[in-house]
């Protein structure tokens, strides 16, 4: 669920108070969403490069 729906849902008047009370990361989490953000500046370094020839 997007955290700014369950923030209005359970009345919650900062994002910090819901955040903290509902999500938490694991170091798997964590290193599955770090290979992501690697990924994906691997292909737009690749398209920049394709670009420029």
């Amino acid at each position: 669920m997007n955290p700014k729906t369950l923030q209005s849902i359970m009345g919650h008047s900062e994002i910090s108070i819901t955040l903290d009370a509902y999500t938490h990361l694991s170091f798997s989490d964590a290193r599955k969403d770090f290979k992501k953000c690697v990924n994906a500046m691997t292909v737009e370094k690749m398209q920049s490069e394709e670009a420029e020839n």
